[in-house]
């Protein structure tokens, strides 16, 4: 199993080292399909600016958790934020049809990873959890 952990401040800019430093953990581990990991990089950004946008309303105080892991050739991305608990409910893509400038990051999301599950957790804040499969 590899495993990478950071924490960073809820600001948009720290966005693009945890772009880099997932594109880099996955180099590192022998994963080299560039358009796939471009495709994760954006979701990956799409994931950590809802959180910075609608967990925590742009404070940019808050502190924000990943951990990026590689087992067995599952790939594993932990977001952890310490806001309110979200309505998971209410986490859900848009219509496609519906022309907007926002709101296609859940749709990102769930067509790059295999698997976007939120994991109940005793403390405040939410985990969400991607997971894709990166083949033999």
């Amino acid at each position: 199993m590899e495993i990478i952990e950071l924490e960073i401040l809820s600001k948009t800019k720290y966005i693009k080292i945890l772009r880099e430093a997932m594109k880099y953990f996955l180099r590192l581990n022998d994963y080299d399909e560039e358009e796939q990991i471009f495709f994760m990089e954006l979701a990956l950004n799409e994931a950590i600016a809802n959180v910075i946008e609608h967990t925590y309303n742009f404070d940019e105080n808050k502190k924000i958790l990943i951990k990026f892991e590689i087992e067995k050739n599952i790939f594993s991305v932990y977001i952890r934020d310490f806001g309110e608990k979200i309505d998971r409910e209410k986490v859900k893509s848009r219509d496609l049809d519906d022309i907007k400038d926002h709101g296609l990051g859940v749709h990102i999301i769930t067509q790059v990873f295999d698997e976007m599950m939120w994991k109940d957790i005793n403390e405040e804040g939410n985990l969400l959890i991607l997971k894709k499969n990166l083949g033999d």
